[in-house]
């Protein structure tokens, strides 16, 4: 397969992105101030646009225009693990606040991710620790004041489907907190990415839809479950209309306006 391929062909720098990634954890943890923020946050973006290169990701993106300029709640349905990443590569962190992401506890100590999540902003959430999630939101309130695009996924566990599953409706209790716009997004055929029937097939065309942000004076007396369920079927609507469309042709006209666009 061409992504075996393509491992083969740049396996030297895959093992000193390894390599790196330890060397500006060792620094950033010793002093924050030695690398900068803007640095690092260009750095991960490259290594993550390697590894969608290396998988074949194709990305379509739709309405880029409704991620504002501020800090926010962005809100996105899982469907694989590809999902921070393909947000995190759209992130312009000149034009938009930087990214930052809600991970499981467990993320904190595995080996393969560890060096990478600790040169961004990454809280670690215990799913089974009610009480830390009060200190987690407290923590995503202060990010989103820096401010920072706070990614969230609400069905708290990948649907390896374009089916979405149920929202917890406690995430929303951030953007109440923080009194900050709600972008939804919906993320479609992601679960493709890692998936051993697709991979045979090629490339992977993933389509990335913002949603016009939502803004918080509309959402303040809420509950958060009506906000959710609000949310929810914002983002079904982005996966209904570009699940079955002609992938191949989406991506080609989407290069093409951009190249309109830059000319």
């Amino acid at each position: 397969m061409l992504n075996i391929w393509k491992i083969i062909l740049t396996w030297p720098r895959f093992l000193r992105t390894i390599t790196k990634a330890k060397s500006i954890t060792k620094k950033n943890k010793r002093d924050p101030n030695i690398i900068s923020e803007e640095y690092r946050y260009h750095w991960l973006q490259k290594r993550a646009r390697y590894m969608l290169w290396v998988n074949d990701v194709k990305i379509i993106v739709h309405d880029r225009d409704n991620w504002i300029d501020k800090g926010c709640l962005m809100v996105a349905n899982h469907q694989s693990n590809a999902d921070p990443g393909l947000l995190y590569v759209l992130n312009d962190f000149n034009k938009t606040a930087p990214c930052a992401f809600i991970a499981k506890k467990e993320l904190a100590n595995n080996k393969a991710f560890k060096n990478f999540l600790t040169l961004i902003d990454v809280l670690f959430l215990d799913r089974n620790n009610p009480r830390q999630a009060i200190e987690i939101i407290k923590e995503a309130n202060d990010l989103i004041r820096v401010p920072r695009t706070m990614v969230v996924f609400p069905e708290g566990t990948r649907s390896h489907s374009q089916e979405m599953g149920e929202f917890h409706a406690g995430t929303f209790k951030i953007a109440q907190k923080a009194h900050a716009p709600i972008i939804p997004v919906s993320i479609v055929n992601s679960y493709q990415i890692f998936n051993k029937e697709y991979k045979k097939r090629g490339k992977k065309y993933v389509h990335i839809v913002f949603h016009k942000p939502i803004k918080p004076d509309t959402f303040m007396t809420k509950s958060t479950e009506l906000i959710a369920n609000n949310v929810k079927q914002i983002i079904q609507k982005g996966i209904d209309q570009y699940r079955d469309v002609d992938h191949k042709k989406a991506y080609l006209e989407y290069k093409a306006s951009l190249k309109k666009k830059n000319m």
